[in-house]
């Protein structure tokens, strides 16, 4: 076992983040813990590279595993990677030739928490990249660490699966067996005509489309103006008028005495801005410009917000500045309004962003409130996790569409009670965030 040089984000047990030096195995320490984890693994004789070979369901694969370890200055304490050897193609050429599927891992080693993560081969064999590096956040460790499986796509097309030892089985299934019909969701280009407008020799015809594309462009032009004019206009004075540091005890008293929906939330941050923003939309009759809208039902929109003027739906999201990414909706929902590509087929998210203190400096007096006004025997249930306070640092106004579509992250965490991953959702990476902002306020 070998000890980083640097101080850089570390993911505990309880999938708390915290900074201390990479621990990297030995080629013999990596090899007990694959062969603790993962049934009947042996090690391909005389294989160089060193790789090893496992069957399941009758499915045979073989695995080429690495440290996963910090990116190395002058990265960010979070960037995280195993690095690819230049013997990639000749592991991947050999499990091949064996008729097996080869599997690129990593293992996360820190204190008594290991994840695996898996590096889907065929973007690094399509790209040559054997002289690169596969990269994952501290923050994704985190959630595989908290939630036993964490999984997402980004923009490059890179598959990243990260997985606890707990749930091996479940990263075989989804590597080997048919994928759910959520997984069949595309983002593709469908096949479509030729943008270019096609006029008909017909007068009256060709009269009829010009009139048509003239309302086209009026309706887009008038779009524009309501949600410029009038929407992004209110959700501003919301959060100027809002006060900019929110303390827990204080946040739940407000939502207990009004008997808030979600006034017990341990995450009390985002359910506090629902209750703020749809109290303010109530009581300065603003329903007819933004409206709370939640369908849960099977098939149905499950966001939050509806823009009755432009019809076009939203969400509003709490993000901590300290946040990689903002985790947003159902995938599915969210493809299947924006492959419409009119203008009322956009989807707006309000993104606070807040820097955040932790109850821990304050001797858990949120953890203890919360715990006792549920009357808890155990005041400290959730205090690893619980914050104390925010500050409002800014706001910004998303515009996700058909067109910057590709910069969204699918992202899978968790497990149903199917022992099946959850259906993927949506990430905005904070290094994508440009692409989809249309306004911002520094608070």
């Amino acid at each position: 076992m070998k000890r980083g040089n640097k101080k850089v984000d570390q993911v505990t047990k309880e999938g708390l983040l915290i900074e201390d030096y990479d621990i990297s195995l030995t080629p013999k320490e990596i090899s007990a813990v694959l062969m603790k984890y993962f049934t009947g693994l042996v090690e391909a004789e005389g294989s160089s590279p060193t790789f090893y070979l496992g069957e399941y369901k009758g499915h045979k694969y073989a695995i080429r595993c690495k440290n996963v370890t910090y990116l190395g200055n002058p990265h960010p304490v979070y960037k995280k990677r195993i690095q690819i050897a230049d013997d990639l193609f000749k592991f991947y050429n050999a499990a091949v030739a064996m008729g097996r599927e080869p599997l690129l891992l990593g293992i996360y080693t820190y204190g008594d928490n290991t994840v695996f993560v898996n590096f889907g081969l065929e973007t690094y064999i399509e790209k040559k990249a054997h002289n690169s590096s596969a990269h994952i956040y501290s923050s994704d460790l985190s959630v595989a660490t908290e939630e036993g499986y964490f999984e997402k796509v980004d923009f490059f097309g890179n598959t990243v699966k990260a997985f606890r030892p707990d749930v091996v089985e479940v990263f075989l299934d989804e590597i080997f067996e048919t994928k759910d019909d959520y997984l069949k969701v595309s983002v593709d280009e469908p096949i479509e005509i030729d943008d270019r407008t096609v006029y008909s020799t017909s007068p009256v015809i060709l009269e009829e489309q010009k009139s048509d594309a003239r309302a086209s462009a009026q309706r887009a032009l008038t779009y524009h103006e309501i949600l410029t004019g009038k929407i992004v206009p209110e959700i501003k004075t919301f959060f100027i008028q809002e006060p900019k540091r929110w303390y827990g005890i204080d946040c739940y008293k407000k939502m207990i005495a009004e008997e808030y929906k979600n006034k017990y939330q341990p995450e009390w941050v985002g359910f506090f801005l629902e209750y703020e923003f749809e109290k303010y939309l109530t009581e300065n009759d603003l329903l007819g410009i933004i409206q709370y809208y939640q369908d849960k039902t099977d098939g149905g929109i499950d966001l939050d917000l509806y823009f009755p003027p432009i019809q076009s739906y939203g969400d509003l999201k709490a993000h901590s500045e300290e946040s990689r990414g903002i985790q947003g909706n159902d995938w599915g929902t969210v493809f299947s309004i924006i492959n419409g590509r009119r203008p009322e087929d956009h989807i707006y998210y309000i993104v606070c962003e807040h820097a955040t203190e932790k109850d821990e400096l304050y001797d858990y007096e949120v953890t203890k409130f919360w715990n006792a006004s549920q009357h808890k025997e155990n005041l400290l249930s959730y205090h690893k996790r619980m914050k104390n306070n925010v500050t409002l640092k800014r706001v910004y106004i998303l515009d996700i569409n058909y067109s910057n579509r590709e910069y969204l992250t699918m992202f899978k965490q968790g497990l149903n009670s199917n022992g099946k991953p959850r259906a993927p959702k949506i990430m905005i990476e904070q290094d994508n965030l440009k692409y989809f902002v249309i306004d911002e306020l520094k608070l």
